[in-house]
């Protein structure tokens, strides 16, 4: 645990705990009538996964120094994935299976919900919170060209910033063509998806942060001040343009909140300096790193399994929405989203710590990676 970077697991545990916010959001809308608190909340949430991917950037391209690099690692991220991501993820889906067969009765075995697992294996397309997994399985399967062009020199920083900049301006295009209800032109068809920009930042910012030195407050002030900067500056940017769009034309469901927005490239950036930051304030040796460390290894289990948990606790999570006065100002919802993301987290944290150490055991004993 102490070789693990206590503000990357910081940032992983932030973002688990917005995916759990997120599969138990509330409607921000009754009718005509937009409800703000509830929307403020689910506007902060959509930096769910765009923290992940981050993440992901960061170390994806880590061992990568020079082309000839690109082969040997590409082999050890195949075998690292299927260790770490893949067979545990199979696993995952046969145990929900099995438990929904006991859970919802099914009359056999076999009239259980298999084709679950054919989607995910045949298909990549689960249909539920699993789209992640395949995400980042088409991460690997592309990682000799992703690698090329991510590596610190000169040349390829120029040539990944070019593509970088097309991206992010093409999505732009689409924002602004989506605010102004505008079809001219389907710009997305013909650039990089929304995750792969995220991907690519991740290793940018494995970069940038590498200009401070974190070793000294007035650097750490420096990182979380331009984080809080720039989270700030989204937020009100998507905030604004769904309350516009909801005023204007009705939209309710709106692209404005989710990742598919030119604004969540800068909120969800925002968001990981500043916890960047604040995880810097913890000493690497400390028990506290230790205890984030911890933590932060078993969120993927717990991203694994937090969905069961949801679905299992409905009854609970419809009266705590009433503890807190139906939770329509941004108070009593941040109290309903708080609490019971805090109270999924910990009680799936007991599933997936037990579903980890036996994976860890068993699929160690197949799979050695050097």
């Amino acid at each position: 645990m102490r070789k693990k970077n206590p503000s990357i697991e910081l940032v992983r545990i932030v973002a688990i705990l917005l995916v759990i916010m997120a599969h138990s959001q509330l409607g921000v809308s009754f009718g005509e009538t937009l409800v703000k608190g509830r929307l403020a909340i689910s506007t902060m949430i959509a930096d769910d996964v765009p923290l992940f991917l981050l993440v992901t950037g960061f170390f994806f391209f880590g061992r990568v120094k020079q082309d000839s690099d690109i082969a040997a690692t590409f082999k050890y991220k195949l075998k690292s994935f299927a260790k770490t991501i893949y067979i545990p993820t199979i696993l995952f889906i046969l145990i929900s299976i099995i438990y929904r067969y006991f859970a919802q009765s099914v009359p056999s075995l076999a009239d259980a919900d298999w084709d679950y697992l054919g989607r995910f294996v045949f298909r990549l397309s689960p249909g539920d919170h699993l789209w992640y997994i395949c995400t980042y399985m088409s991460f690997v399967f592309f990682f000799p060209m992703l690698a090329f062009i991510c590596q610190d020199s000169p040349e390829k920083n120029k040539l990944r910033r070019l593509l970088l900049a097309v991206a992010v301006g093409g999505a732009v295009i689409a924002d602004v063509q989506y605010f102004f209800r505008m079809s001219m032109l389907d710009i997305e068809k013909y650039l990089w998806s929304y995750c792969t920009i995220f991907l690519i930042l991740g290793y940018e910012l494995s970069l940038w942060v590498k200009k401070f030195d974190l070793q000294q407050m007035p650097q750490r002030l420096k990182l979380a001040a331009v984080g809080a900067g720039l989270y700030l500056a989204g937020f009100m940017v998507k905030f604004g343009a769904q309350i516009y769009m909801f005023e204007q034309y009705n939209y309710g469901n709106n692209r404005f909140r989710w990742l598919q927005c030119t604004p969540c490239f800068v909120t969800a950036v925002g968001m990981f300096l500043l916890v960047y930051a604040i995880g810097s304030l913890v000493k690497k040796e400390g028990k506290l790193a230790l205890v984030i460390n911890f933590f932060g290894s078993c969120t993927f289990a717990i991203y694994l399994f937090h969905q069961l948990v949801i679905n299992e606790t409905g009854a609970w999570r419809n009266s705590l929405v009433q503890t807190f006065s139906g939770s329509q100002t941004f108070l009593t919802a941040a109290g309903y989203y708080g609490g019971y993301a805090l109270a999924v987290f910990f009680t799936t944290f007991v599933v997936a710590l037990v579903f980890k150490l036996a994976v860890d055991n068993s699929v160690g004993r197949i799979f050695k990676i050097k």
